[in-house]
C-alpha cells in the first residue's frame, strides 16, 4: 500500500508540472491581450476542460457523453496546443520544429499523465489467490500376492443303513378284550412293501434257511401280512424257498393285516 501511494503522489506532481508548464505558455501568449488576471483564469479553464473531457471519453459509457467529451477534448486541448505552440514561435529563440515541440509537450504531457493518475487512482490491488487444496494422500497398501484359495471337494458322508425294526403283529390283549366287550377299533393301516422289504433285508430279523431262502408261512408271520403277499415280496428279494413250506403255521391274521 506504502508503493502505491508514492507513485500516486509522484504522477500527481509530475502531471502538476506539467499542467504548471501549459497554463505558463498560455498566459504568456494571451497576457498582451487580456491582462494577467483574465489570462490565468483563461489557461486554468483550458487546462481543466482538456484533462475532464479527456477522463471523460475514456471512462464515459453512453454515447451521448462520449461525443460532447470529444467535443470539448478538441476544443479546449487545441486551443492550449495552438497558444503554446504560438507563443514557443513567436520567442524566436527555436528552430520551428523544436519550438512547436517545446510548446506542444506539455500540454499532451499534462493530458497523458492525467489519465494515467485516473487509472491508478481506479486500480484495485489484486485478490489474494485462494490455496490450492491440497490432495490427501491415498494410504500405500503393500503389494498383494494373489493365492488361488485351496478347493476342498466335499467328501460324501457314508450312507448309514437303515435298520427297520421288526415289529411283531398280531392282536393285542387290549383290542382283544375290546372286541370281547363289543367295542369298535380303528381299522390298522397296511404297512408299505418298502418297509417290509427292508425287514426281509436282515436275517436277524428273518432267519433264513440253510440254503438261504426263506420260508413263506415264516416271512408272513415275521411280517405280519398275509401269504400271497409274503410270497410276492420273497420273490422281488430273491429269498423265496422252492422246495415244500414245512414251516410252523402262521397264527391267525386280522382282516386288516392280511393285505
Amino acid at each position: 500500500m506504502a508503493k502505491i501511494g508514492v507513485r500516486k503522489i509522484g504522477l500527481f506532481t509530475v502531471m502538476s508540472g506539467a499542467l504548471g508548464l501549459t497554463v505558463g505558455g498560455e498566459v504568456q501568449a494571451v497576457q498582451p491581450l487580456l491582462g494577467t488576471p483574465m489570462a490565468v483564469v483563461l489557461a486554468l479553464v483550458f487546462a481543466l476542460s482538456t484533462l475532464l473531457a479527456l477522463h471523460e471519453v475514456t471512462v464515459a459509457h453512453s454515447k451521448s457523453a462520449r461525443l460532447w467529451a470529444w467535443l470539448v477534448l478538441v476544443l479546449a486541448g487545441g486551443m492550449e496546443l495552438g497558444l503554446n505552440t504560438w507563443h514557443a514561435l513567436s520567442v524566436g529563440n527555436l528552430p520551428t520544429p523544436a519550438a512547436i515541440a517545446v510548446g506542444a509537450g506539455p500540454v499532451v504531457l499534462a493530458g497523458l499523465l492525467s489519465h494515467l493518475l485516473t487509472l491508478s487512482v481506479d486500480e484495485q490491488p489484486a485478490p489474494a489467490p485462494a490455496p490450492v487444496p491440497v490432495p490427501p494422500v491415498a494410504p500405500v497398501h503393500p503389494p498383494r500376492t494373489d493365492v488361488a484359495p485351496v478347493r476342498r471337494d466335499p467328501v460324501a458322508d457314508k450312507p448309514t443303513p437303515v435298520r427297520a425294526t421288526a415289529v411283531r403283529t398280531g392282536t393285542p390283549q387290549t383290542t382283544r378284550k375290546a372286541v370281547a366287550a363289543g367295542a369298535r377299533t380303528a381299522p390298522k393301516a397296511p404297512r408299505p412293501d418298502d418297509e417290509l422289504l427292508a425287514i426281509l433285508s436282515y436275517p436277524e430279523l428273518v432267519a433264513r434257511d440253510e440254503d438261504g431262502t426263506v420260508p413263506v408261512r415264516r416271512a408272513a408271520r415275521e411280517l405280519g401280512c398275509g401269504v400271497d403277499r409274503a410270497r410276492k415280496l420273497l420273490g422281488q428279494v430273491g429269498l423265496l424257498a422252492t422246495g415244500p413250506d414245512e414251516d410252523a403255521p402262521v397264527p391267525a391274521l386280522s382282516l386288516v393285516d392280511a393285505v
